[in-house]
């Protein structure tokens, strides 16, 4: 395959991600403004993305599958978010157990490569679990000021985006994914069976 052959392989599937990524937010948007939910699933999403981007972690095998599930577990969290009233005590023990899992999926699995994409090199291991450790601090400093403001909706939110993101960098989200992904394969086997 010569250069100009991958780069419009490389272009084709950034294009492809991006049209997923588009799709992924207008699906979302629509379905959090029907739930009168787009505040705290952005919220959500602010600390989701963040963890993910530093963090890697587990990935479902087909880009239709990501929308659809990125879709439910984004309106569905900032859709909870609203719902669940937790006391003061509960969400600082809630936030504070989150950041000590957090620094603890840090130390043990940051970043979390898929398959397809291992990063081996140690310099930039190092530099993922800095900036991993960063988004962590962050989060936790905006999470404990919203809880002293009295926003305890918005800290639940971001703490549920952290609690999903670091879930999805250990083994257990692995397997998870795993499971998703195979209950998808046997809805569409099911599926063809009944159509053949």
């Amino acid at each position: 395959m010569n250069s100009e052959e991958n780069d419009i392989e490389i272009y084709s599937y950034s294009l492809e991600i991006l049209i997923l990524l588009l799709a992924t937010m207008v699906c979302v948007t629509l379905l959090a403004l029907l739930l009168g939910s787009v505040r705290t699933t952005y919220a959500f999403l602010a600390v989701f993305a963040a963890f993910r981007c530093f963090g890697g972690g587990a990935h479902l095998i087909s880009g239709k599958r990501c929308v659809f599930v990125s879709t439910v577990m984004l309106v569905a969290c900032g859709y909870l978010s609203c719902c669940i009233l937790i006391p003061k005590q509960i969400l600082i023990l809630l936030v504070t157990g989150t950041v000590l899992a957090g620094q603890y999926t840090i130390m043990k699995w940051v970043p979390a490569g898929t398959a397809k994409h291992q990063i081996t090199d140690n310099k930039l291991r190092f530099m993922q679990k800095i900036n991993m450790s960063v988004s962590l601090l962050i989060y936790t400093i905006i999470t404990f000021l919203l809880i002293t403001a009295g926003s305890f909706t918005y800290a639940l939110a971001l703490t549920l985006g952290a609690i999903l993101s670091l879930l999805l960098i250990t083994p257990l989200g692995y397997n998870i994914v795993a499971a998703i992904d195979n209950t998808f394969d046997s809805l569409i086997k099911k599926e063809v069976r009944n159509n053949v």
